[in-house]
């Protein structure tokens, strides 16, 4: 599933993904930042991160996160693509997607992010996840 936006879960099921989280930090204490989670529920997986604005926290955090879990990270900006310029969002979806299991967004506008996701054609890009990283509106509260 994707994960766009916090009101598209309810307060359970966000409680217990915050649950989850704080016990694999909390399990992580005892390893060095480059070790692998033992449990490794990421690995054979392939995680694109696309960035339309630069962000260090946002791009660490998620490459380390993927790498711990045993996933792997293909990291592109969006200058080094063509993400709404040469070719459309859907057609730059439509080949990532043929390639990763799995696509974290950082978009200017929550447009790109559901066209990314699909929301415009849901059939093509069954079964790769895209999930928010941020973006400006969802800092300030737009919707």
């Amino acid at each position: 599933p994707h994960f766009l936006d916090l009101k598209d879960f309810s307060k359970d099921v966000l409680r217990a993904m915050l649950d989850k989280g704080a016990k694999r930090k909390q399990a992580r204490k005892q390893l060095s930042k480059g070790e692998f989670d033992a449990d490794l529920p990421l690995k054979g997986k392939a995680v694109a991160l696309i960035f339309e604005r630069p962000s260090t926290r946002t791009r660490f955090s998620f490459e380390m996160a993927i790498r711990q879990l045993g996933g792997e990270v293909f990291t592109v900006s969006g200058g080094e693509m063509q993400l709404g310029r040469g070719e459309t969002v859907a057609d730059t979806a439509r080949v990532i997607s043929r390639y990763v299991d799995g696509i974290m967004v950082r978009a200017k506008a929550h447009e790109t992010l559901l066209e990314l996701a699909g929301a415009k054609y849901p059939a093509e890009r069954d079964g790769v996840a895209v999930l928010l990283g941020v973006r400006r509106a969802v800092e300030v509260g737009d919707p």
